[in-house]
């Protein structure tokens, strides 16, 4: 049962704009009249809606988070793999200090911060200078894809970033390293690797070896203990540089059946990795 409101309070709330039609009434709309002229006012809309429980479009019972792909660019496109680069080493490799990024799931030393990487493709050509002219002729010799340099940050902050940095280290040392002696087959070269990131026609599974591998252990920073899965403890910098020089390496067969409109088209370098 409601109660007849008095003259002032109806004053009062007319006063906001707010009609009276019953106490209940009444109070309800003078209520929401104030808030919409404080929305109005502050711009706090999103706030006040939070505060009331009040979801945002597309909220529900269910708040699980989903896993979503990963955006990438200031274009919010989506890719379907992870365009960070990173380089693909083969199983065998990752064994002892390494382990730890087949244990992370990446099978590859993936660069925490975006690196600069260096690709120079030229065109080879015979300069031919005849006596008495003015101007050399240039015979065409040949195409080629000079080594990719990669310079790249890698930091430790925490155990996790100090396993990672030391399971990549070790993995691009071994990787430099031909099965000699008493290893499973041994003569075999350095094995192919795999450039991979930023999507299917930049990087992708671009065959490569790694002809160089350099890293620094600065003097002015701190050293954090890692702890391999293997239990061998291991100091590494809380912050290191590396630079690393891949090879192409396409298999002569690939080579052979190079067609320039397939490279024209993009096919050669969503199914071959050429670039």
């Amino acid at each position: 049962m409601t109660t007849p409101k008095s003259k002032n309070e109806e004053s009062a709330i007319r006063s906001f704009g707010a009609t009276v039609d019953s106490v209940g009434d009444g109070l309800t709309n003078f209520g929401n009249k104030l808030k919409d002229n404080f929305i109005a006012g502050t711009g706090l809309g999103r706030s006040i809606s939070r505060l009331q429980g009040i979801l945002n479009p597309g909220g529900g019972g269910n708040t699980r988070q989903v896993q979503r792909t990963q955006f990438f660019g200031i274009t919010n496109q989506r890719y379907e793999k992870d365009p960070r680069v990173k380089i693909k080493i083969p199983a065998q490799y990752l064994q002892g200090p390494s382990k730890h990024l087949a244990d992370v799931g990446d099978n590859a030393v993936v660069f925490p911060y975006t690196p600069q990487i260096v690709v120079q493709t030229r065109a080879n050509y015979n300069a031919l200078t005849p006596t008495h002219s003015n101007y050399a002729f240039y015979a065409y010799q040949n195409s080629q894809l000079d080594a990719i340099s990669i310079v790249g940050t890698f930091t430790a902050q925490n155990l996790n970033d100090a396993n990672y940095m030391m399971a990549s280290i070790h993995a691009l040392r071994a990787v430099t390293k031909m099965n000699f002696g008493g290893s499973t087959d041994p003569g075999a070269p350095p094995p192919v690797c795999r450039l991979d990131g930023y999507g299917t026609y930049q990087f992708n599974d671009l065959p490569v070896v790694i002809s160089s591998f350099f890293y620094t252990l600065n003097e002015d920073v701190d050293y954090l203990t890692a702890t391999p899965s293997f239990g061998k403890k291991t100091a590494v910098p809380t912050r290191a540089e590396f630079t690393i020089e891949c090879l192409p390496a396409f298999s002569r067969r690939d080579q052979a059946s190079f067609s320039i409109d397939q490279f024209i088209s993009g096919d050669l370098t969503d199914t071959k990795g050429m670039i």
